[in-house]
């Protein structure tokens, strides 16, 4: 049978199509670059400062159509080099530079995506849209596991809800790798740091209150293997936006909750406690360092080791309680991952690293049919974003009362 039209443009589109991810070869970037790497066609270029890393890893796919490059955020010419002719610039840095590359994204005519902001500076990125707007680019933000995966099924669940009164988001995790080592850092050193000391957001009665961090300490149920998790609060980026897209619905309460391990949480706040998350600088023999400079550059010595055998899961969990018809309703929609056990990827970094290379492919498909700057759960359509991530292995559920 004759392929149709529209089909054979979008082949021809995706082979021509051009994808950047700046970080490319960092912790969370190797997930996404990985994942583009067996699901993108068109060219792919992995960038970041140190060219060797760079081209190094994209050698490692041994595919033409993926290449390594220098790539330094603060510099205009690498950066317009490396985004010539691209479709979809990735940024998979740290989220401190996120306005720095968004601006570079603009300025060179290219969709962006990222994995979040930390709230605070996801606000200050959606103040950017109508100049993605005018231009007729997208900017998708915040497009992780949590914020992402989470962004997207609250917008599934809540169209099932006339009115929404209450939206929790919150995550746990199973893990059965044995490690030999004394403390595991999940994910950059610095956001984890960041998640556990500034104070979070949190909406109550309409209105956004910030608490202290790791309050609201919550047993929350999840499904089997994990049973109920100590959940505590986090500042994450879901609240710089969910509020306001869930506004028609009346939403009066909204908070995220992090369900990390109380021996993880214990062992990271005695390093905040001694001070090593400062970043107030002391005098070390002549120079000036900050402790928190010193902490990350020890903890990352802590990732665990590439020949270790991953095996673990998480959940992300989305609970909405509102009426229906009148009537009092609750409805729990997860996302459950497991470890990528061909790459040995943690299921936290696979859920994490999965959807911005989703998210970036569908923007050229043609299927975010919007413009300026946005975050998941206003322009990405559920059932094709859960059909991807039921091909990676992660699956969507519900349950409702």
């Amino acid at each position: 049978m004759k392929p149709r039209k529209p089909l054979m443009r979008w082949l021809c589109y995706r082979n021509m199509a051009k994808i950047v991810v700046l970080g490319g070869y960092g912790e969370m970037g190797r997930v996404i670059s990985t994942d583009l790497a067996e699901t993108f066609g068109g060219d792919l270029t992995i960038a970041g400062r140190a060219k060797e890393k760079a081209v190094e890893f994209a050698s490692s796919f041994h595919k033409k159509n993926i290449t390594g490059a220098a790539a330094n955020s603060s510099n205009k010419l690498q950066m317009k080099a490396v985004l010539s002719g691209a479709s979809v610039l990735i940024n998979a840095t740290n989220y401190y530079s996120n306005l720095e590359v968004m601006k570079s994204a603009l300025d060179n005519n290219v969709n962006y995506v990222d994995l979040g902001g930390l709230y605070w500076m996801t606000k200050k990125q959606l103040k950017m849209h109508r100049m993605f707007k005018k231009k007729g680019l997208v900017a998708v933000l915040g497009c992780g596991s949590t914020p992402g995966i989470t962004n997207v099924l609250a917008e599934y669940g809540a169209k099932r809800f006339d009115r929404i009164e209450s939206l929790d988001v919150a995550f746990a995790d199973k893990d059965y790798t044995v490690y030999n080592q004394p403390y595991i850092v999940p994910y950059s050193m610095q956001t984890v740091f960041d998640e556990f000391t500034k104070n979070p957001a949190t909406l109550v009665k309409g209105r956004i209150k910030f608490v202290k961090s790791l309050s609201g300490e919550k047993h929350i149920d999840f499904p089997k293997p994990l049973g109920r998790v100590l959940c505590r609060y986090s500042l994450h980026s879901e609240l710089a936006s969910l509020p306001k897209s869930l506004h028609d619905k009346g939403i009066r309460e909204c908070s995220f909750r992090g369900g990390w391990g109380n021996d993880f949480v214990a062992k990271t706040k005695l390093l905040i406690d001694l001070g090593f998350a400062s970043e107030k600088p002391v005098m070390i023999g002549r120079k000036e360092i900050t402790p928190r400079s010193i902490a990350v550059a020890l903890l990352n010595r802590f990732m665990p080791p590439k020949e270790l055998k991953i095996n673990d899961m998480e959940f992300l969990r989305v609970e909405i309680r509102g009426r229906k018809n009148g009537r009092a309703k609750r409805l729990v929609v997860y996302c459950q991952a497991f470890t990528n056990k061909r790459h040995n990827i943690p299921a936290g970094s696979w859920d994490t690293g999965v959807p911005p290379s989703v998210i970036a492919q569908e923007i050229i498909k043609g299927q975010v049919a919007i413009t300026g700057v946005v975050t998941p759960e206003m322009c990405i359509q559920p059932h094709l974003f859960f059909k991807a991530l039921k091909k990676r292995k992660m699956l969507v559920y519900t349950r409702s009362k």
